[in-house]
């Protein structure tokens, strides 16, 4: 580490002298982002442009000078802004929710310039690192339910990632840090009359082998009290954690005719969620996706305007894992007999035909109608097994062979009236989204919000929706009947936004109460009677929860705080009841300070209560409750940034605080390390 910081403090110094001089003379570079995010209209609310603090519901909006100021560096980074997202970090991929509802992040719809790229296989929101920060113009975070506009997975909210294509810039970044972190990114854009063309290409690659977590993947008091502990290797030299991956936008438009592709391809390990027998290799994944789209924007008239969508989205997974067999009597890792077993799925493939219109009444009203419909062919599970030196090819008896194909059709509408008096207005937002598809059962879902502004500067909203998970072909195993009911979510939610100055400080607030039920969870129950697991369909799971998020800006400060309470209904494990899983409040400050016109610093707290989680004993059979103490992180971005350059110097953990994260989705691993202290140089040129 020694020799890494006195690399990157040379290569600071060196970048100055070179850089600067007269010619860099200018005006002040200093974002505003209180009065960008006022200024700004936002997609995710309405799928139309609108006001942000008119927006319907709770928006939160990362835009691209807080990405610049913090430094951060992919989209698990700026999603740790949130004040009310919930994740659980395994060095694989991003599990979790939002507003204390936690899993696989299957209730949240990822989007990427507002279409879906949701997982085909197990309807997650699949985050690792292939969301670069360079790779994005912004973030829109809409919290609670929408499926009234979206469809499934927007049970908890939907995540739109806008990328920088044709946004006028070109750009060269480059980022280097420590345990082999490496990543480069360019972006083209080019305009020419009524046509354009653009391009965001970037690679990632890192080790991530901190010395730290090495140790922590043996320790198997502190991380996985499995009774496979006793026959495992643990030699933590053997551990293996890297990752690489790459990712492709692209997008050509011409007179509202536009053609585009979204690729993503990741190589990785299963992190330190796989608790195996040899789990500190862990498994080789190869997976990716693309996702095809061919569309026209379309103006009638003046009142009326649209567009018509075509898109191929396919998606494949391929795992190469060490599987064991243990002989009778053995009692050391020497005495297992393991070989490499290969399993894929996929690719699977779904063909999308989308089309919304937009009617303006008057200035004051306007109605939305769209047809969403798609037809999905999900890739069989194949396992590869060497059986005396023949290769064997199987499906396992469990898949849901027949649930592999499946048709969608929905429709929607939605109605927006504005009153206006005086200085006042009063704005109603009704919609409703029938949804047909195969497996599981039709749904109304319906939405509702009024937004009340005494003037410009403030809103309150009252909202009500609801949302659906529909099953997955996973969830299908052993399930008794031919179809599944799908995960509902229902929210009702109060909000006040407001903008003010105070003694020259300029504000922007949002808060939210709210209250959501979800129901119709799948568990696997086995059957006593005949002594097969089934998957069934039960209970129910209420959280009420308080959210805030303040920005502000003075002089030469700009920062955000931010804070969130919850609470959820209490889980029961043995003979204690406790809320797991989540922490019930988070607090988050950031503070951004301009040295001169083009030098500034930043930092950003994170702090999380303690959360309760589920684990096996160390003594005896079955599991009971085990704290995940709380914890506080500080990450430091000190940058230059001029017309053309940015360079800076990034510290994730500043003091080197060893903190974890819960397991939400099972009794081991208790808990997950993360990341040390680490330092990373950032580079970036305009041209």
């Amino acid at each position: 580490m020694t020799l890494l910081r006195t690399v990157v403090w040379l290569s600071l110094f060196v970048c100055s002298c070179v850089l600067a001089g007269p010619d860099d003379e200018q005006e002040s570079l200093f974002s505003l982002p209180v009065e960008e995010l006022l200024d700004l209209e936002v997609t995710v609310a309405a799928r139309k442009n609108e006001p942000w603090l008119s927006s319907s519901g709770t928006v939160y909006v990362v835009s691209r000078s807080d990405i610049e100021n913090y430094g951060w560096r992919d989209l698990k980074e700026i999603l740790a802004s949130i004040p009310n997202m919930d994740y659980f970090y395994q060095w694989s991929w991003l599990p979790g929710g939002q507003r204390g509802f936690t899993g696989n992040m299957s209730g949240t719809l990822m989007l990427i310039d507002g279409r879906e790229v949701q997982n085909l296989l197990a309807n997650e929101a699949f985050i690792m690192n292939n969301f670069p920060s360079s790779r994005i113009e912004r973030v829109e975070v809409l919290q609670g339910p929408n499926s009234t506009l979206y469809g499934g997975n927007a049970a908890q909210g939907v995540i739109n990632v806008i990328t920088r294509l044709e946004h006028d810039e070109n750009e060269l970044h480059v980022l280097g840090g420590e345990v082999g972190t490496r990543h480069g990114h360019l972006l083209l854009n080019h305009k020419n009359g009524d046509f354009s063309a653009s391009l965001s290409a970037s690679y990632f690659e890192s080790d991530q082998d901190y010395k730290q977590l090495r140790e922590f993947v043996v320790n198997t008091s502190e991380f996985s009290r499995s009774s496979k502990d006793a026959l495992r290797n643990l030699d933590p030299s053997a551990f293996r954690n890297n990752e690489q991956n790459y990712t492709v936008d692209t997008r050509l438009s011409y007179q509202g005719l536009y053609f585009g592709a979204n690729i993503s391809r990741s190589e990785n390990v299963s992190g330190i969620e796989a608790v195996t027998y040899d789990y500190i290799t862990g498994d080789d994944s190869r997976r990716g996706y693309a996702n095809y789209y061919l569309g026209k924007n379309i103006e009638v008239s003046s009142r009326w305007q649209g567009n018509i969508e075509l898109s191929y989205f396919r998606e494949y997974k391929e795992k190469d894992r060490l599987t064991t067999i243990v002989p009778e009597g053995a009692t050391r890792y020497k005495d297992l007999i393991q070989y490499n077993e290969r399993e894929d799925i996929g690719p699977s493939d779904r063909a999308r035909l989308a089309t919304q219109w937009q009617y303006n009444v008057n200035e004051s009203a306007d109605f939305i109608f769209g047809y969403d419909g798609w037809r999905t062919v999900i890739g069989r599970k194949i396992k590869y097994r060497d059986v005396n030196g023949d290769i064997v090819l199987f499906t396992p008896a469990e898949w849901a062979k027949e649930k592999e194909k499946s048709t969608k059709h929905a429709v929607y509408t939605q109605y927006s009236k504005t009153f206006i008096w005086d200085t006042k207005s009063l704005k109603l937002s009704a919609g409703l989204r029938y949804n047909q598809q195969d497996f599981t059962n039709s749904a109304y879902l319906p939405r509702a919000s009024l937004v009340y502004q005494s003037d410009e500067s403030q809103a309150i909203k009252l909202t009500y929706g609801e949302a659906f998970r529909p099953p997955t072909i996973f969830e299908f195993d052993l399930v008794v009947d031919d179809e599944l009911e799908s995960q509902t979510m229902q929210m009702t939610e109060l909000n006040w936004s407001k903008s003010f100055v105070f003694k020259g400080i300029k504000f922007a607030s949002i808060a939210a109460l709210y209250h959501m039920k979800a129901e119709n969870f799948y568990e696997k129950i086995l059957d006593p009677t005949r002594g097969i697991w089934q998957t069934e369909i039960t209970g129910e799971h209420r959280i009420y929860g308080l959210e805030t998020q303040l920005k502000f800006q003075a002089h030469d400060w700009q920062g955000q705080l931010s804070y969130r309470y919850i609470k959820p209904d209490e889980e029961r494990v043995g003979t204690e009841s406790q809320i797991l899983d989540v922490p019930k409040y988070k607090l988050k400050l950031g503070l951004v300070y301009r040295l001169n016109d083009t030098w500034r610093i930043a930092g950003f707290a994170d702090h999380w209560a303690a959360t309760f989680t589920e684990s096996n004993l160390l003594a005896g059979n079955g599991t009971g409750i085990e704290k995940i103490a709380a914890w506080t992180t500080l990450n430091m971005h000190l940058f230059r940034q001029t017309d053309r350059y940015t360079y800076g110097i990034y510290i994730e953990n500043v003091f080197d605080t060893e903190y974890f994260h819960s397991n939400g989705r099972g009794t081991s691993p208790i808990k997950y390390l993360q990341a040390p202290r680490n330092i990373r140089l950032q580079f970036s040129y305009k041209f």
